[in-house]
């Protein structure tokens, strides 16, 4: 297997990961709008994609000042190769190379039972209050939110966030 940059990332090789999967990040019901990802890595194997993960700059708002964060989404594996160790090997790179880009923080929104998994990787989740934007206005998301360190010492701050704009 293959960690790799996907500089030209798009529908069709969404759809060699998704491989028919309906659903894939069990979402489509709650009607959330999500912000484009504007770098994209992915895992390889015999030359056939099989994983994605997906990073944006983002502002998040907190109690006072705004921090720069990298907000990670998209992360999947394609369903026959989940369990093997893909997942891990994809968002560790994903966490190397976003720190190797000058991002500080990472922040993440995950159901229940994908928190742990982040969490053998270095993911905190976020205990306070986090909103995001949507075209019709401010929203808790029905997610966790977690947060990584990209470079030692990078922290976040007291008090309830807010993403300036469409969640990632």
């Amino acid at each position: 297997m293959e960690f790799v940059d996907l500089p030209d990332f798009g529908p069709d090789d969404y759809a060699q990961i998704v491989d028919g999967e309906v659903d894939p990040f069990q979402t489509d019901h709650m009607a959330i709008e999500w912000c484009a990802k504007t770098v994209h890595v992915g895992i390889r194997d015999h030359g056939r994609l099989i994983a994605q993960a997906g990073w944006v700059p983002a502002r998040v708002q907190a109690d006072g000042p705004v921090i720069d964060v990298l907000g990670l989404g998209g992360v999947i594996v394609h369903q026959a190769r989940r369990g093997q160790g893909v997942g891990e090997q994809l968002v560790s790179g994903a966490m190397r190379r976003m720190g190797e880009l000058g991002g500080s923080l990472g922040m993440l929104f995950c159901r229940t039972e994908r928190v742990p998994f982040y969490g053998r990787l270095g993911w905190v989740t976020i205990e306070q209050a986090v909103t995001v934007d949507q075209p019709d206005g401010s929203i808790t998301l029905p997610f966790h939110a977690c947060w990584a360190p990209l470079i030692e010492g990078a922290g976040l701050p007291d008090g309830d966030l807010h993403v300036v704009g469409l969640p990632f």
